[in-house]
């Protein structure tokens, strides 16, 4: 609900099987490997860790040459990583240098060495030596023998340098596409920790005295348990010790829930004056507006870049907000409102949403007497949806097949007046003087 991006694409209440990639943390595809692998036979059987193995190796690789490259790009004064910086980072290390390209001596010498291993091979190996001369058809079988081992060697040569082929490339593809970002969304806020403490402090003065006895520095090592965990691999349930920490109880008839109306509901509630929305609640105040992760490849925070549901869906900020949002409708009693926004381009009650998929179904009936739906719009702006018209007339149909008791009212006027205040020379916030 509050602090998260609107509409994001959920599954809903379906979980993802973890792919092998996931449950190894690699960036990379082990599925990929796999295949490949598979593909040009080297071997009759094939180890379940290999593919798992190699892609760490080209992982592991291209985070160095990446770290390498950065280097190369700070030297410049560049903010962004270019195919040269890659090149020189090739160049200036020994190394990387010898693995990837090498000058004329070394290869020279490379092929010469190979030549010669493979015909160690192809000797200690696949000939055998019996006392007696071979027979006729067993010198064939030798034969045979001898240029499959060739074969077999040869092949796997050029695979491997097929594979480090294709890792420069992707190499490029990720430094020029990428920009340095490895996500969509905006990376750790700065100070994390100093906010969130600094913000639980606070909000435990506005709680009732026998609620404020709650341990901020527990609260946060419950919520930094996640900064530990990869990005992508963050599951609502996560956030379970630190929202029984931090919960209280809600003033009733003081719930205000949202969609597309973020920044209105904060200063409308007032700081819990008027209403306690779920930015005002204790779980909710400390991360709002805030973002955070772990880096993918390498501990410590990520401040570059954060995933978002466009990169993954168990990303920490939405399933924090997931699990908030349940929370806040489990614990709404008495008259429940909801502020919808009839100016949206995708209308007022979008699906899905964190009100459609993470609050509405864990309202509790025996504990909501009625729902109050206001449909704000905005000064002089669009009227795009208004009460029984569009997506609000398909949630008022849905809560009204849960049992519910509602009512909607199109620019509810406290609300109106409150928006007013910044345009009081517009037309619709004229007074009638009657």
């Amino acid at each position: 609900m509050t602090g998260r991006s609107n509409c994001p694409r959920f599954s809903r209440y379906k979980k993802r099987p973890f792919s092998r990639s996931a449950r190894a943390e690699l960036q990379f595809p082990v599925s990929l490997v796999d295949q490949l692998l598979r593909k040009r036979k080297h071997v009759r059987r094939l180890s379940v860790f290999t593919p798992i193995f190699l892609t760490g190796i080209l992982e592991y690789l291209t985070y160095n040459l990446l770290e390498l490259a950065g280097k190369e790009a700070e030297k410049d004064g560049d903010i962004e990583i270019v195919p040269e910086h890659v090149e020189r980072a090739v160049d200036n290390d020994q190394q990387l240098n010898l693995l990837f390209l090498g000058d004329a001596s070394e290869i020279r010498q490379t092929r010469k060495e190979r030549v010669f291993v493979e015909h160690v091979f192809v000797e200690h190996v696949f000939v055998e030596h019996p006392r007696e001369p071979p027979s006729w058809e067993r010198g064939a079988q030798l034969k045979r023998r001898q240029v499959a081992g060739v074969k077999i060697l040869s092949m796997a040569a050029q695979e491997c340098t097929l594979s480090l082929s294709l890792l420069l490339v992707v190499l490029v593809v990720v430094v020029v596409g990428s920009s340095g970002k490895l996500w969509t969304g905006k990376g750790t806020s700065q100070q994390l920790r100093s906010i969130f403490l600094g913000r639980c402090h606070d909000s435990l003065v506005l709680l009732s005295p026998e609620e404020r006895d709650k341990n901020c520095t527990a609260i946060w090592e419950a919520f930094s348990v996640v900064l530990d965990k990869d990005p992508c691999s963050v599951l609502p349930s996560d956030y379970d010790l630190f929202i029984n920490l931090s919960r209280h109880s809600i003033p009733r008839d003081k719930s205000l829930f949202w969609e597309n109306n973020h920044l209105l509901v904060v200063r409308f509630a007032e700081n819990t004056r008027r209403f306690m929305p779920l930015s005002d609640v204790l779980y909710g105040r400390v991360a709002d507006f805030l973002s955070w992760c772990r880096q993918k490849v390498a501990s410590g925070l990520d401040y570059e870049s954060c995933p978002t549901a466009a990169d993954c869906e168990n990303n920490p900020v939405d399933s924090y907000w997931k699990r908030a949002s349940i929370q806040y409708a489990r614990d709404s009693s008495g008259i429940m409102q909801v502020m919808l926004n009839g100016s949206h381009p995708n209308g007022a009650y979008p699906v899905p949403s964190f009100f459609a998929d993470y609050e509405i179904p864990f309202l509790q009936k025996d504990k909501i007497t009625r729902i109050e739906i206001w449909v704000m719009h905005e000064i002089g702006g669009p009227n795009v949806e208004s009460c029984g018209e569009g997506t609000v007339k398909i949630l008022e149909n849905r809560l009204k097949d849960m049992g519910f008791q509602f009512s909607c009212i199109n620019d509810y006027l406290p609300v109106k007046l409150f928006k007013c205040v910044d345009h009081s020379t517009h037309p619709h916030c004229v007074l009638n003087s009657k």
